[in-house]
């Protein structure tokens, strides 16, 4: 499906990490006047964020948050486990009423998003030693995505999968599934039948970090991002009581049409999977469920670009055009992004 762009005027784009990180060339300034000469305005993510505090030279990390934190133009947006668990939430409003709080706690997610808006952006202009420590100690979960892919990678090339149409690709709990092996989670009450591999995964995915993790956390220290966003508006011991009707509501009740930002992380996981497998893949794959609610999305990656349009062709939803920068980094990054835009084509549809 083509992303059209109807109105030029404020147009809003995303800057890939790889641009973002080559701008300490001097480049700074000529971006702001990008941005302005093309009313552009630029979105910034928390995911990029965590990206740029993992370089290991202080200098240039410091100059980097500042132009990704500071200037006109710049808007920052939720960070991707807010709006994955907005979705969930509001495919369990629709299906599940029962389960939600008769009192939100409206007040804990806004300190979330205060925290995730304006307090990690002020800790990293600050002193980011902390969040690069941190985040360099999360290398073995990355690490354990990219291990998963190059295991999906070898099936698909040894079974010669062709995936085909990404909505309809299903797979079953015994034998191999497409891109992910045997189905290893448990899924309580589902019988093994098959179903599409999006509802499979997605229901894996939120029933172990709701039903599993979000329970022992406290005593385990694993991540309960997920609980942490969904429990303000959920009753979670009734959902976890209720885990039968929980996983019929993923394999038989839910459309992509209710999930679109989960469903695109799943689909570019999964073709991530048919290409070379690369160490920023699980950053991308965040990366991708802010694609939604951009107009541009700018990287000098050509293959993640080839994975972006492969998912666009089967996404029964519009996301953001892609525009492929020249990843000549001899040349000034300000002017191969001023390059990059500068096509007509991208002011008439990507």
């Amino acid at each position: 499906m083509s992303h059209e762009l109807t109105d030029t005027s404020n147009v809003r784009i995303i800057l890939d990490t790889n641009l973002w990180s080559s701008l300490d060339d001097g480049s700074l300034p000529r971006l702001e006047s990008l941005l302005v000469e093309l009313d552009l305005q630029v979105q910034v993510m928390p995911s990029t964020l965590l990206e740029i505090v993992q370089i290991p030279h202080e200098d240039v990390r410091k100059r980097l948050v500042a132009g990704l934190a500071k200037g006109p133009r710049r808007t920052r947006v939720r960070t991707e486990a807010d709006l994955f668990a907005e979705e969930v939430v509001a495919l369990i409003r629709r299906n599940r009423p029962e389960w939600l709080l008769q009192v939100p706690s409206t007040a804990r997610v806004a300190s979330l998003r205060t925290a995730w808006a304006k307090k990690i952006w002020r800790q990293a202009l600050e002193d980011s030693t902390a969040m690069h420590e941190y985040q360099v100690g999360q290398l073995a979960t990355r690490n354990h995505v990219v291990q998963r892919q190059k295991y999906n990678r070898s099936e698909l090339l040894r079974t010669k999968f062709n995936l085909g149409d990404l909505s309809q690709l299903s797979g079953q709990r015994e034998g191999s599934v497409p891109a992910g092996g045997p189905v290893r989670v448990t899924l309580p009450g589902w019988d093994g039948s098959r179903r599409e591999m999006w509802r499979i995964n997605l229901a894996q995915l939120v029933w172990h970090q709701l039903g599993v993790v979000g329970p022992r956390a406290g005593i385990t220290g694993e991540d309960r991002t997920m609980t942490d966003w969904v429990e303000p508006w959920v009753d979670l011991g009734k959902l976890r009581s209720n885990s039968e009707s929980f996983v019929d509501m993923w394999l038989d009740e839910a459309r992509i049409a209710d999930v679109p930002r989960n469903w695109l992380n799943w689909a570019v996981d999964l073709v991530q999977s048919t290409n070379k497998i690369g160490s920023g893949n699980p950053a991308d794959a965040q990366h991708s469920s802010y694609l939604i609610d951009c107009d541009l999305f700018l990287t000098a990656d050509s293959r993640f670009v080839d994975i972006l349009e492969r998912v666009r062709v089967d996404a029964p939803f519009v996301f953001s055009g892609t525009v492929l920068v020249d990843g000549d980094r001899s040349k000034s990054t300000g002017d191969r992004i001023a390059q990059a835009l500068s096509r007509d084509a991208w002011k008439d549809g990507v």
